[in-house]
Parts: C-alpha cells; sequence; structure tokens
C-alpha cells in the first residue's frame, strides 16, 4: 500500500478522486485530505509541491476560465519546479463535466431523459489538438443546477441540486452527488467522453506503478 494526500476543492471533487482511486489503483490509500477552496489552492501550491517529496499529492481543480488545461497548470505553478510526485489534474471545464460524461447512469440518476443530456466532442481548447470533451453551453455545474436537475421527474432532485437565480447550488448539492459518485458513476465509461478525466485516470496509475 502506498499513502497519497488529497487535494480538492470541495467534497464533490474529492469524492471523485476517492472513486478513481478505488477503480484503478485501490493500492493507493488516502493519508489524508489538505484542505483548499478556490483561491487557496494557488496560494498552498508550492506547500503541496514541497510535501510531495515526501509523500505524492493528487490534486484535482477546475478549469474555469482558463484557455486549457496546460495554460490553467502553468498559472497554478508559476514557475515552481513541479515534483514528479506532486499529481496537478484539470476538469475540463469543471469536475461535474466528467459526472455528465457518464450519460447513462447520470441521466437515470438525475431523472433526465437522456437524448436532454448534453454530449461530447472534439474540441479545441487553445491548442491545435482537438480532444474530446462535454460540449456545454454553460459552466458544467450551473448547468445541472439551473438546467438539467430543474428538469428532473424526481422532486427530490428538484429540491437538492436545482437552484434558481443566484443561488449557485441547490442546498443538499453534495448530500446528493457524493453518494452517485461513490455507488453509481460509470467512470470507464465517463473517460470516453472526457479526455481531462482519462489523463487523470493515467496518471494515477502510472503513480501506483512506480
Amino acid at each position: 500500500m502506498r499513502e497519497i494526500y488529497l487535494v480538492g476543492e470541495d467534497e464533490v471533487t474529492k469524492a471523485i478522486i476517492r472513486k478513481i482511486m478505488a477503480v484503478y489503483t485501490p493500492e493507493l490509500t488516502v493519508k489524508g485530505e489538505l484542505p483548499a477552496r478556490g483561491s487557496e489552492i494557488k496560494n498552498k501550491i508550492a506547500n503541496f509541491n514541497r510535501l510531495a517529496v515526501h509523500t505524492p499529492v493528487v490534486l484535482l481543480t477546475d478549469l474555469d476560465t482558463e484557455d486549457c488545461a496546460p495554460v490553467a497548470k502553468s498559472n497554478l505553478l508559476e514557475g515552481i519546479e513541479q515534483n514528479e510526485d506532486f499529481i496537478v489534474n484539470v476538469a475540463v471545464d469543471e469536475a461535474e463535466a466528467w459526472l455528465l460524461a457518464d450519460q447513462d447512469c447520470f441521466s437515470n440518476f438525475l431523472g433526465v431523459d437522456k437524448e436532454r443530456m448534453p454530449t461530447s466532442a472534439l474540441q479545441k481548447q487553445g491548442g491545435s489538438v482537438k480532444r474530446r470533451e462535454m460540449q456545454l453551453p454553460l459552466k458544467a455545474s450551473y448547468y445541472l443546477t439551473h438546467n438539467l436537475a430543474l428538469q428532473s421527474s424526481k422532486d427530490e432532485i428538484k429540491a437538492q441540486i436545482g437552484s434558481q437565480g443566484r443561488r449557485c447550488k441547490g442546498k443538499e448539492y453534495n448530500t446528493a452527488l457524493v453518494p452517485f459518485i461513490e455507488n453509481e458513476w460509470d467512470v470507464e465509461k465517463a473517460r470516453v467522453n472526457s479526455d481531462s478525466l482519462d489523463r487523470m485516470i493515467r496518471r494515477l496509475i502510472r503513480l501506483n506503478e512506480k
């Protein structure tokens, strides 16, 4: 067993990391979670990098407004020489897009017809190479809460995840999504529709094989 530290922006992000590890690298165990929300990640990036000298650190953050994952990663590190066991992963465009990438399970969970769910496509994200990611008209989390969840045939999903107006997320957003990630999310299906997810999986497998 090899221990790692885990860094995620919120409970959903951390649950995603744990699920990927459970499926592909069960030999890796979480020594601890390093608290860091949003902007805190950038402020603590040098500390995470130093810690990785002794124990691997696996970080997952969102692309948000950056052009592409390499640019987002470069802006995070700001010239720091990345330790080989500091595994930085960027979800395009947000970690929620990786959940949407499992169209079958997530549509069943939401109670939304699969025909209404977003699909993936080859896209350019600042570079010359097209990569497959989910096609979304809005940020993944906002589209989930303000559009898809409100179309749900399940009143519970509307109440837990759905949101209107300026409120970003439903009142029980994490309470609803974390069990889905742990018990229903099919990572193998999702990785086919998201290159950024596939790359994180491959990074963790390489770490596990060292």
